[in-house]
């Protein structure tokens, strides 16, 4: 199998995302990225005396021992077909210390382990492995992490996020920021119906970013189309639980 070909389900849902996305901005002259006119007022105080959400966040994850993730991206559209309409996730598990590792699951279709500069690949759900040097540096796996989309989606709209509260997420206290909007009188006028929902959650202590989603919806002229990101940082710091060895079964 060859690797673009796993690549497959994630151009289809970008360029679903995309598709959305240009129907909406016909609605929006805004700054932010196609289609994305984010609501929310910045008058609530955010930890740190900050009033809006602080970018960068998801650097933070660095400094942490270690930590489990999983995100996904899900795009649908009423002219789509079925092969170009679903879900594409990935989940894995990070180690920052001592040694850097990472083991990373692509939707069932491609496995990676790699331990320092050393990495395994298996297409075969684990079965056996072969040493790769595709993955053997941690920019090699940007585009498989969880904040491979943080920044284009969070950090770009860093100043429409407003607090929404404080909450208990995946097991970690964290402040919830949210925006929202709609493209109301705009939208009716082009007859072009949509809605945009953003929530994210960011710990107290260590301020990393634990789970958030990004998404949004458009119909117009009986068409429709929507598209979401959604990512989990979970096992924060659990040494028992995120450990990541070498395959056994390598093949030469």
């Amino acid at each position: 199998m060859e690797i673009g070909s796993l690549r497959r389900p994630v151009r289809v849902l970008v360029a679903a995302s995309l598709a959305v996305g240009l129907i909406v901005a016909a609605c929006s002259s805004s700054s932010n990225p196609p289609g994305i006119n984010l609501g929310g007022s910045n008058g609530v105080v955010a930890p740190g005396g900050s009033g809006s959400l602080t970018s960068g966040l998801a650097s933070n994850l660095d400094a942490l021992d270690s930590y489990q993730f999983s995100w996904q991206m899900t795009g649908a559209s009423s002219t789509a077909t079925a092969a170009d309409t679903g879900a594409f996730g990935i989940s894995g598990t990070v180690v920052n210390k001592p040694t850097k590792s990472y083991k990373i699951d692509e939707s069932g279709m491609m496995q990676v382990i790699v331990i320092g500069t050393q990495g395994w690949t298996s297409f075969d759900n684990g079965a056996t492995w072969t040493a790769s040097t595709d993955y053997s540096s941690s920019s090699s796996l940007d585009s498989l992490l969880p904040t491979s989309m943080y920044g284009t989606d969070f950090d770009t709209n860093a100043n429409n996020f407003k607090v929404a509260g404080e909450e208990n997420k995946n097991g970690v206290d964290c402040i919830h920021y949210s925006s929202s909007t709609n493209l109301g009188a705009g939208g009716a006028i082009l007859g072009v119906a949509g809605n945009f929902q953003a929530d994210l959650w960011v710990a107290k202590s260590g301020n990393f970013p634990v789970s958030g989603f990004y998404g949004y919806s458009v119909s117009s002229g009986g068409q429709s189309g929507s598209w979401g990101y959604s990512f989990d940082i979970t096992h924060v710091n659990d040494a028992a639980a995120n450990v990541i060895t070498a395959p056994a079964n390598v093949a030469s």
